[in-house]
């Protein structure tokens, strides 16, 4: 029987609130997925899972991706490539000596003491000599006479007559471009700080350096600032007992009576290394210069080394027990060929200084290889005569370079130091408890694989996550209003006074 039952009116027969709050639900999930699916396509093509058509790239079971244009961008192999360097033997130059300036001892030696045109290597002792006399931070004045003793097809640093800039400036113009009017500007003010600190040059040198055509015995005080600066540069080869060479510009430029030996410029450069400045400038792989009165800004040129072991060590080889490049002048001239002067330093500490001259000058190309092979040599030399290890990463560390990616560097850096020869021998310190030991996470390269595995979902599949987002939206907006009609109706039945129907 049914009690207090409430009759509905015709017109809303069928049509309770409950039926018409599913019939708004149903509607706004309908104009919801629609309105998702209209933007899809342009999400599509911000999505990296997709090529720049909108097609979608799939994964094949070897890990292979292919679009619907069946173009496959993965890496054919670009890179750097694995080379070899050629063998000691097959190396064409003059003369090369490789010197253990920590032992003193010589380790492999090519015609060491044949007459050689030391070209730009000539730098060395310059640059040496501005760093016993000059303050780095004066203020040189370019001089007329110093741009007049250039050649217009010789390599330069840049500057011109009337420009004032510091010797520091001239030191790096002076060795990293190898730039011949820098050293003469810096030649001049050498003469001159001599003159002002020393006095008048003695004229008891065995070797005076005259000019061209005037007599061996004419007063040096009467030479021209460079030719001042030649009988100062030649006094100091004989104060360092070298009796092979003979200097009459500071640049290298060709001239008979200019000359050295391999073992003599190995030990040019071996005092060089004494100024700890020396160090910094042959390390340097670039160098910008700084403002002055004929450039007003900064960085107005940029210079790079000529070495290019320096930035590109790894040519020696990793197993060749070689841990860093350190710095060197390379010297180029068609009478004297090519060749380099540089430091290395050994896995057990020793510092070694190769000198090669004369490699022939239709093969400078060879130059790097030709050293690189040289180097590698004296380096394994010196690791067997003591196989200690001392020094920590190796030669690439901290360094740009073009190995293959296998030949990463180790992440560790050796605290190699640079003595006096007469100093310890004992170049390096232990690595600081800080030091990161190599791991392969930081060694590997990182492949395409390892990089998708890296990515968030919402980076690999935007779409998707948008997707499902508005649709757990819609849902849980639905139990809610579906909740809250319910409530409603069930307050209505109330106030009307009906019940359920009961038999």
């Amino acid at each position: 029987m049914i009690r207090n039952v409430r009759n509905t009116s015709s017109g809303n027969a069928g049509k309770t609130p409950r039926t018409r709050w599913q019939t708004i639900l149903s509607l706004i999930l309908a104009v919801t997925i629609l309105s998702c699916f209209i933007p899809m396509q342009m999400l599509r093509a911000q999505d990296p899972e997709t090529s720049e058509s909108g097609e979608q790239i799939v994964a094949g079971a070897t890990g292979e991706t292919t679009t619907g244009s069946d173009v496959d961008f993965r890496s054919k192999g670009v890179g750097q490539q694995k080379m070899e360097i050629p063998s000691l033997d097959k190396v064409q130059c003059a003369s090369y000596f490789c010197y253990d300036r920590t032992t003193g001892q010589v380790i492999i030696a090519k015609e060491e003491n044949k007459k050689v045109y030391p070209a730009s290597m000539t730098k060395i002792l310059t640059l040496a000599l501005a760093l016993e006399y000059l303050d780095p931070h004066e203020i040189i004045t370019v001089s007329k006479t110093a741009m007049d003793a250039t050649t217009p097809n010789s390599t330069m640093m840049g500057v011109v007559t009337g420009e004032e800039l510091e010797a520091n400036e001239l030191y790096f113009g002076m060795m990293l471009p190898s730039g011949n009017d820098a050293a003469n500007v810096l030649a001049e003010e050498i003469a001159k700080h001599y003159n002002a600190q020393k006095g008048a040059l003695p004229t008891t040198t065995p070797l005076p350096t005259p000019p061209e055509d005037g007599p061996v015995t004419e007063d040096p005080n009467t030479f021209s600032l460079i030719g001042q600066f030649a009988y100062i540069a030649n006094m100091k080869i004989q104060e360092l007992g070298l009796t092979n060479s003979h200097f009459m510009n500071p640049n290298g430029l060709h001239n008979e009576r200019h000359y050295t030996t391999a073992h003599d410029l190995a030990m040019m450069f071996d005092y060089a290394l004494n100024f700890e400045d020396f160090c910094t400038v042959i390390s340097a792989p670039t160098h910008f210069f700084k403002a002055d009165n004929k450039h007003p800004f900064d960085g107005w040129k940029k210079v790079s080394n000529t070495n290019h072991l320096l930035t590109d060590p790894y040519m020696i080889g990793l197993d060749s027990h070689c841990v860093e490049v350190f710095g060197g002048k390379t010297g180029t001239t068609k009478v004297a060929g090519t060749g380099m002067t540089v430091l290395t330093i050994n896995e057990n500490g020793h510092e070694i200084i190769t000198c090669v001259c004369g490699i022939p000058y239709d093969m400078a190309d060879h130059q790097t290889v030709y050293i690189a092979s040289i180097v590698r040599e004296a380096n394994l030399k010196c690791w067997e005569s003591d196989p200690v290890h001392r020094v920590d990463g190796n030669m690439i560390d901290n360094r740009g370079y073009n190995a293959p990616v296998e030949d990463s560097p180790s992440g560790q850096k050796g605290n190699v130091t640079v003595s006096s020869p007469d100093g310890p021998t004992e170049e390096t310190s232990e690595p600081s408890e800080t030091t990161l030991a190599p791991t392969t996470e930081t060694t590997a390269s990182v492949t395409p694989a390892a990089k998708e595995e890296k990515k968030s979902l919402m980076q690999k599949h935007p779409v998707l996550v948008i997707v499902l987002v508005v649709l757990a939206t819609i849902v849980v907006c639905m139990i809610v209003l579906t909740i809250v009609s319910v409530s409603r109706v069930k307050r209505r039945r109330r106030k009307a006074g009906i019940r359920k129907v009961k038999f």
